[in-house]
């Protein structure tokens, strides 16, 4: 009987139903036949096995039959729904079919397999993250009711068995050295010990091979930083990359893998907010070879680039000092212990004074101002500000009668500011000082403001600029301030303004001077609280010097000023103390903030959460409230509590500030789940500000992956509500600002020309934006059409004001800083630049209030490269 069958075997059927009849027998030998031979012939004729598919699964699950029937059985019936593309299911009863009939190892080139093996891993990846998250606590209902149907299919298949393929596939990655794809399922799953034992294994495996160990490092790094969505676990997995890559550093050192160790652990430890290890790396790389020197002086010039100015002097305070010795007139160093526990003091003897110049160059780097005076003088050498532009443009001004216009006068000022930002370059307004006075009231306020527009880190003569606006101080160190009366004040108040943000704007300028400022702001800040002008320009200069630095004095004296109740100061002030506390979490059950501060700062958060809720100052409430939002700059799912509760306030102005907090929390990351809240605040909110600030927020959630945000909004610009249409604008010109992208030019072009006057005031700066550090020839000569256009919307007298004020910002914007800065948010190591992030948002606040206008001076970075070649002396 047994040539018959093999015969049978060989021959081609061109029919199933002979053998699926045999299903229906009785005798078990039979069946198994059946199956067998079914299981052969199951991918070309599938279509007709389709049909027993119940009769298959119910063999498949008879426990009185032998287990190799019931598992060729369910290994047919995979197969089927395999080809009806149901994944799920087909992984189901493979994994109840038995190794030898899924074989994940060995069957590689079977689309069968890899189908089911990137659906058991989808499957993983769910269940891990469902036992991560615990019961889901974000308020994401719309994403759990879409999920439902997967999980119910999902809960049938065996998590036992579903591990151990996940498992072999991992197995499958090693011997194949693709860590990669290893680490990309131990990451999307959330597993902190599957990436502990993934590196393990490189490392052991590989430990001969440095390059592969490192390029594994540097992709769980880079995986880490665009993958992971939870901040909490991307601290566990920074914190084993961190373990490994602190081994290499510590091999022989002047290797090529001991530099690139060490610039990939520095990147680790500033994604993890540690200070002291990435001290020890640039102390231990400033005491080796030239060449290790250099690079440890990169590492202080990429520390600045990320603008946490809190975070670089909390470094340099670690770093080794050289002190005079009491005894012998000779040198010593502040004792500093080391992370590996290796004392600092017993290479302090051994350094000269050339290494010591060395540690010398790194403080002026990292807190000296050094990159703020070569962005100064790059600035000023290479300046392409052309004084036409605002010639022309008060000529066009005047000769229409809008020279009397006081919203056009301002905006015409603060477009000269943009020209010239960092440039030092004031001699147009030195040259019609008459032009410049005609500005009155919050008008002069703004127009002395701009002064630090121009001398953005021009801290060496910042006093002597401002010393005719200023207002007066003490006679001597005792002496009293003089009384300060209600009336006037605006050029004073913009004179602080001015000083603060001549500090503030760059953040790498000298810690000293900064501290000398604030506390020359502060001053005036607790003798001004009679004049409200002067009130809100020291609260708006002391967060830009004070800017994160968590001072609790300085928090105690802002709130003094809002507890006065004035509108106009107790908005600055609150935007002040967001700007002390930025990226602190400050309120928030995870936080930043150093214990002992924790508990008062809390009791702080929640009295200005219950003040905004008392006052009746709208403008103290949209103070507030972006507070909050900086204050949660960078936390992530960490001010998920605080932004859901402003998000279900009743109160509008509350609910905008938590779009901020939203985009400034999220930023750069991408989230899914920010992007989500977003667009259904933009389409579902009744307050027009809510919906408009939703949108401009996905610019800053996506600015990583800039594409994007064109496409999201794309629908969202054909809207029936202008301030979407406007977000929508300003959203694109942001996320795309500096790259001249052709796409989104023709997207915000029937913008030009829409009905409603400030949407064609957002088109035209969000064009702007786009157009900037752009030659003419970019865009099909477009961009060249548009300066054109530019001039003639500021000369028609039709025009109305919203939009002639978007033709005259747009000018400035787009030639900014002498044509050599850009609007950029994040720096070059991948890291979001919290100046950046910050003076964006408050830019933004011009449309409430415009004196905020000059706050786009934080956003401006100069675009040049600083190269080292040598240290020198």
């Amino acid at each position: 009987t047994s040539v018959p069958l093999s015969h049978a075997s060989a021959t081609p059927v061109a029919t199933a139903s002979g053998l699926l009849a045999m299903l229906k027998e009785t005798d078990p030998i039979l069946r198994s036949y059946a199956l067998t031979n079914l299981l052969k012939v199951v991918d070309t004729l599938w279509h007709e096995v389709a049909e027993s598919l119940p009769d298959l699964e119910e063999i498949a699950e008879d426990l009185d039959l032998d287990l190799p029937t019931r598992q060729t059985a369910a290994a047919v019936a995979s197969r089927v729904f395999f080809h009806l593309e149901e994944p799920v299911q087909a992984l189901r009863l493979a994994l109840e079919g038995g190794e030898e009939n899924f074989d994940v190892v060995n069957d590689r080139k079977s689309a069968y397999v890899e189908c089911l093996v990137a659906a058991a891993i989808e499957a993983y990846i769910k269940k891990k993250r469902a036992l991560a998250d615990g019961v889901v606590g974000d308020g994401d209902e719309e994403k759990k009711k879409m999920d439902d149907d997967d999980d119910e299919e999902e809960e049938g298949l065996d998590a036992e068995k579903l591990q151990k393929v996940v498992h072999l596939m991992f197995e499958r990655c090693y011997a194949d050295s693709e860590y990669g794809h290893a680490l990309g399922v131990a990451f999307e799953a959330r597993e902190t010990d599957k990436v502990r034992e993934i590196l393990d294994q490189c490392a052991s495996s590989h430990a001969d091979n440095a390059t592969l160990v490192q390029e594994t490092l540097r992709y769980a790094l880079d995986a880490s930083m665009t993958l992971v969505t939870s901040k909490s676990f991307r601290s566990d997995a920074l914190g084993i990359v961190a373990g490994h890559l602190q081994k290499m550093f510590d091999a022989p050192t002047g290797t090529a893998a001991h530099r690139s160790a060490a610039v990939l652990l520095c990147r680790c430890h500033q994604l993890l907010a540690q200070a002291k290890p990435v001290s020890d790396i640039v102390s231990s790389l400033l005491d080796g070879s030239e060449d290790d020197a250099l690079l440890g002086l990169q590492l202080c010039f990429d520390l600045v680039d990320s603008g946490d100015q809190n975070y670089v002097n909390a470094v340099a305070d670690k770093l080794p000092k050289k002190v005079a010795s009491s005894s012998l007139g000779g040198v010593e160093s502040v004792p500093t212990s080391s992370e590996n526990g290796v004392d600092q003091n017993t290479t302090a003897s051994s350094r000269t004074d050339e290494v010591w110049v060395r540690f010398d160059n790194a403080l002026r780097v990292l807190t000296g101002g050094f990159t703020s005076e070569l962005a100064l003088s790059f600035l000023y050498k290479n300046s392409d500000s052309d004084r036409l532009i605002m010639e022309n443009l008060k000529k066009s001004l005047e000769e229409r009668g809008s020279g009397r216009n006081s919203v056009l006068h301002n905006n015409a000022v603060a477009s000269h500011s943009y020209l010239n930002a960092g440039t030092t370059n004031d001699s147009f307004l030195r040259d019609h000082l008459d032009w410049m006075k005609k500005a009155s009231n919050w008008a002069k306020f703004s127009a002395t403001a701009s002064m630090g527009v121009i001398h953005a880190g021009h801290t060496t003569e910042a006093m002597t600029l401002l010393e005719p606006y200023l207002p007066p101080s003490s006679d001597s160190e005792g002496g009293e301030a003089p009384a300060v009366t209600s009336a006037g004040g605006y050029a004073e108040g913009g004179s602080l303004f001015a000083l603060g943000l001549i500090h503030g704007s760059r953040a790498g300028s000298s810690t000293a001077t900064r501290l000398e400022a604030s506390n020359f702001i502060r001053n005036h800040l607790r003798n001004s609280h009679a004049n409200e002008v002067i009130s809100h320009g020291a609260a708006l200069g002391v967060g830009l010097t004070a800017f994160g630095s968590g001072d609790l004095e300085i928090v105690n004296e802002l709130k003094e000023l809002l507890y006065t109740d004035s509108a106009v100061a107790g908005e600055a002030a609150g935007m002040a103390l967001g700007m002390v506390l930025v990226g602190s979490g400050a309120g928030n059950t995870k936080s930043s903030v150093p214990p002992g501060d924790a508990e008062e700062l809390l009791e702080i958060m929640a009295e200005l959460k219950n003040y905004a809720r008392e006052t009746q100052h709208e403008k103290i409430i949209r103070g507030i409230a972006m507070g909050i939002a900086l204050v949660n700059y960078g936390q992530e799912e960490n001010a998920d509590a605080v932004i859901e509760e402003m998000r279900a306030d009743r109160d509008p102005i509350l609910r905008y500030g938590a779009q901020y907090a939203l985009a400034l929390a999220y930023c750069g990351t991408g989230s899914n789940k920010a992007i989500r809240i977003l667009l259904h605040t933009a389409v579902s909110d009744v307050s027009d500000d809510v919906r408009m600030a939703a949108v401009i927020s996905l610019a800053f959630v996506l600015y990583k992956t800039p594409e994007r945000v064109p496409q999201l909004v794309k629908l969202l610009l054909e809207s029936f509500n202008p301030h979407v249409r406007y977000a929508s604008c300003m959203a694109v010109g942001i996320a795309m600002a500096g790259t001249g992208d052709p796409e989104s030019v023709s997207l915000l072009e029937p913008m030009l020309t829409d009905m409603t006057d400030f949407v064609r005031q957002g088109a035209l700066l969000g064009t702007a934006m786009i157009y900037m550090q752009q030659p003419d020839l970019c865009n099909s000569k477009k961009i060249k059409s548009f300066r054109e256009r530019l001039s003639s919307i500021i000369g028609d007298k039709h025009q109305s004001t919203l939009t002639k004020m978007g033709a005259i910002m747009s000018t400035g914007i787009i030639d900014a800083g002498g044509r050599n800065c850009s609007i950029a948010l994040g720096s070059r190591n991948g890291f979001t630049k919290m100046t950046s992030a910050v003076g964006l948002v408050l830019w933004l606040q011009h449309w409430h209030w415009f004196p905020m206008m000059h706050m786009l001076s934080l956003a401006l970075t100069p675009t040049y490269a600083i190269g080292l070649n040598k240290v020198c002396p």
